[in-house]
């Protein structure tokens, strides 16, 4: 793994981040309006799919050098859907602290996947998990407070929705593992996703936006959240792997406070600062150590010859 790799990965990763860190923002606000997750979900990606498509046109993206896993690709379509459906219905459930913390386990299930797979993360990379973790756990004060009543499906939801973005994340980096042409290998994930939306309108009723402040948070959801992110997304976890793009996409939660203190007006508390810290910690130790790792192998081989 180069340094190249490892700072455009980092780099599309945080990027991905970004995008995901304003989803919070666009559904609560789409929920307002009276949208139901089903109908969220459908409305997202009826807009998102043609959006990917064409992108890929535009860029005058070539043909994939070596096929593309078209069947897997949809599969992982499937789990994005089985996870923005279990965010959509989790966070009707429990509160939105709660939910991100039990949200943000998923690096952890990664790194424990990627073990067992033969992926081991090195010890500085659990030092980077355990980081962020207490980051995590600091960042969301009022976690114990939505643990509290009868929201258990809630908590299985979030646990739920971790382990299906953790099975993504293994699936994306294990089924495009030396492909190059990853905005078709996005298209075709995303096209994945939205078949199976569609596949729920014959059983109930499709309830449409109510007006244009609920259409234009939907567009900024399709767009600023789904659309580049997942571009992003599949990029960065093909340059550094699934384990450490985990570690380093848990700077949404940092973002999303940002969002939430600038945008809403929100405040926040000196241990939610203190938990940001331990995250960029995390992140900076990671890069810090691929970067001494791959100059002593330079140095070993520079030796050598």
């Amino acid at each position: 793994m180069n340094d190249r790799n490892q700072r455009d990965g980092t780099i599309f990763i945080l990027l991905s981040a970004t995008g995901y860190s304003f989803f919070a923002v666009w559904v609560k606000n789409i929920q307002t309006t009276g949208l139901g997750p089903l109908d969220i979900g459908f409305w997202r990606f009826l807009i998102a799919a043609p959006l990917f498509w064409l992108v890929v046109f535009l860029r005058r993206t070539p043909p994939a050098q070596r096929p593309l896993p078209r069947l897997g690709l949809l599969v992982m379509g499937f789990f994005l859907a089985l996870a923005a459906l279990t965010a959509f219905f989790g966070l009707e459930l429990i509160p939105a602290n709660t939910f991100i913390v039990l949200f943000y386990t998923y690096p952890a299930m990664v790194a424990v996947f990627s073990l067992f797979l033969g992926d081991r993360l090195p010890p500085v990379g659990w030092l980077a998990l355990a980081l962020t973790i207490v980051g995590i756990a600091l960042t969301v004060p009022d976690f114990g407070a939505g643990l509290s009543g009868d929201n258990l499906l809630g908590v299985v939801l979030a646990l739920v929705n971790a382990l299906v973005v953790a099975i993504y994340f293994i699936l994306s980096s294990r089924l495009l593992r030396g492909h190059t042409a990853m905005a078709r290998a996005s298209v075709w994930s995303i096209s994945g996703t939205f078949f199976i939306m569609a596949a729920t309108v014959p059983f109930r009723t499709l309830q449409a936006p109510a007006d244009a402040t609920a259409w234009m948070n939907l567009l900024a959801l399709a767009t600023i959240s789904t659309v580049m992110p997942v571009f992003a997304l599949n990029s960065g976890i093909q340059k550094v792997g699934a384990a450490r793009a985990a570690i380093i996409g848990t700077i949404e939660p940092i973002q999303t406070l940002l969002w939430t203190f600038l945008l809403l007006g929100e405040q926040m508390q000196p241990t939610q600062v203190a938990g940001g810290a331990l995250i960029l910690g995390s992140i900076i130790l990671l890069q810090a150590q691929s970067l001494l790792r791959t100059r002593a192998l330079r140095r070993e081989v520079a030796q050598n010859t």
